[in-house]
């Protein structure tokens, strides 16, 4: 099977919605997605480096098996 950059994200966001419990905006940060609404990215200046950290400490242990 050929692996493809989109379908390795598709296959990340799944799993952090079904594996952890990972906030949405955090798991969207993961994917570097511009989540919610202008004026809420603007009041949040976080980019939640150490709750994205141990996720994908995680990630790799999942794919490396």
């Amino acid at each position: 099977m050929e692996a493809r950059p989109h379908g390795f994200r598709t296959s990340l966001r799944t799993w952090l919605a079904e594996e952890t419990s990972a906030p949405h905006e955090v798991a969207e940060t993961v994917l570097a997605h511009a989540a919610d609404s202008k004026i809420v990215r603007t009041y949040r200046r976080t980019d939640f480096l150490d709750q994205r950290r141990p996720l994908m400490e995680k990630w790799a242990e999942h794919c490396t098996g």
